[in-house]
């Protein structure tokens, strides 16, 4: 790898500075934003070093900086004040997988400023003539190439090249709504392919239209945009140093954790295939291992970083990302019936536009959302809704998942069926 020599210099130098181990991560990214069609583009590059060191006893230190000076020194001073810890160390060597994951796309270098400018252009054209009191916002184009390097006084070495392309929108309606929407891949077609202006006018539309009253008593559908968002909302409790609902109904149990009816079953997989979160090692050199993070409804995995695995006999899970747990490509199995039969058999219905605000410590679903009732096959409005109702009844109303599924911002997910809306108000 082009960064050896960097590194293992930066490892010596720790060395001679009185470490006794150490791991050093290199991340380079060059990037271009653009915002709108006829902005000009703003692009450069950030480079960080992120230094961990260990001294007498396993006091640690870890340092972030720009360069390998700034991140060692600031390292070595947090290890020579820490306290000693019985798990610390690098991680042992492993060999990480760094080719054929589908996480770097080879058209980077090509693609052209008329490419860019194409795919703006036509998600604010879709914006252009509508029949409702909506507009696009703002919209914002970016696209990176990464470069990560890791290797460690164990003789860890490996590095990767990814990239990533995202195209972000902002929707206000004359109700005084608004929201604002992803589009996130690591290749360059996937985003460009996508209809992401007329998706944004389609959900904006019937959010534009207030609907007086109590929502009526439907059985709602959740898109897979908004399984996605609870998904993601969701995983983070899974990691095991997180101190919530989960780690806490664990805590001396010796029975199996139920918080999901059994058709729920969601893995983590940081090797999948061109998934957005798909790495060949994370920021500790592990390779990801896939987890199966609820087996049909029954807590089965959770995310392990070295110490933790060490402090519970297990095995690092490969999820350290930016100095803490992260959860990475998520994947809810589908069911059975496609979503047009599902639609059909259910009439008029309702829609979850996007999942309220999860407090993972409480363990319960707090704040406003947004459902659009449907009737005839039509959107003709929404209702404003709040909730405050435990995870696990929320989790209790899904009673179907469609079987085809969608990729939406590293989660793959089906629309899922609720029984009936569960709100406080």
């Amino acid at each position: 790898m082009q960064d050896r020599p960097q590194l293992l210099a930066a490892l010596d130098a720790l060395r001679k500075g009185g470490a006794l181990a150490a791991e050093v991560l290199l991340v380079t990214t060059d990037w271009l934003e653009q915002a709108g069609s006829h902005a000009l583009p703003v692009q450069g590059r950030t480079t960080t070093w992120t230094v961990r060191a260990w001294r007498t006893g396993g006091a640690r230190g870890v340092g972030v900086g720009a360069t390998a000076a700034e991140a060692s020194h600031a390292a070595l001073a947090a290890a020579s004040s820490a306290p000693p810890e019985q798990t610390a160390g690098p991680v042992d060597r492993q060999d990480a997988r760094a080719a054929g994951l589908g996480t770097n796309d080879r058209r980077y270098p090509a693609i052209e400023p008329a490419d860019r400018v194409e795919l703006m252009d036509l998600a604010e054209r879709a914006f252009v003539k509508t029949k409702e009191d909506i507009r696009l916002a703002s919209l914002v184009y970016r696209q990176e190439r990464t470069v990560r390097s890791q290797a460690s006084t164990r003789g860890t070495e490996c590095t990767e090249t990814t990239t990533r392309f995202l195209l972000e929108g902002t929707v206000e309606t004359g109700a005084g709504r608004s929201f604002t929407q992803l589009l996130a891949s690591r290749h360059f077609s996937d985003v460009a392919s996508l209809p992401f202006g007329t998706d944004l006018r389609r959900r904006a539309e019937p959010l534009g239209r207030l609907l007086t009253g109590a929502p009526p008593d439907r059985p709602v559908l959740i898109e897979p945009r908004c399984m996605a968002e609870l998904a993601r909302a969701l995983a983070p409790a899974f990691a095991a140093d997180h101190v919530g609902f989960i780690t806490r109904a664990l805590a001396g149990r010796t029975t199996p954790l139920r918080i999901a009816p059994p058709l729920l079953h969601m893995t983590d997989d940081a090797g999948l295939h061109s998934g957005l979160w798909t790495v060949a090692f994370d920021d500790r050199g592990v390779t990801p291992v896939p987890l199966t993070l609820l087996r049909e409804g029954v807590v089965s995995a959770r995310y392990h970083s070295p110490e933790s695995a060490r402090a519970t006999r297990a095995g690092p899970t490969g999820h350290v990302r930016d100095g803490a747990l992260h959860p990475s490509n998520l994947v809810i199995r589908p069911g059975a019936r496609t979503r047009n039969m599902i639609h059909a058999e259910l009439g008029d219905l309702l829609l979850l536009d996007c999942p309220p605000p999860v407090d993972l410590d409480a363990g319960r679903l707090r704040g406003p959302a947004r459902v659009v009732s449907v009737v005839g096959g039509e959107p003709i409005g929404c209702h404003d809704v709040v909730f405050d109702i435990p995870v696990v009844d929320f989790l209790a109303g899904f009673v179907e998942l469609a079987a085809d599924q969608e990729r939406h911002v590293g989660v793959d997910t089906s629309t899922a069926v609720w029984d009936r809306l569960r709100v406080s108000a």
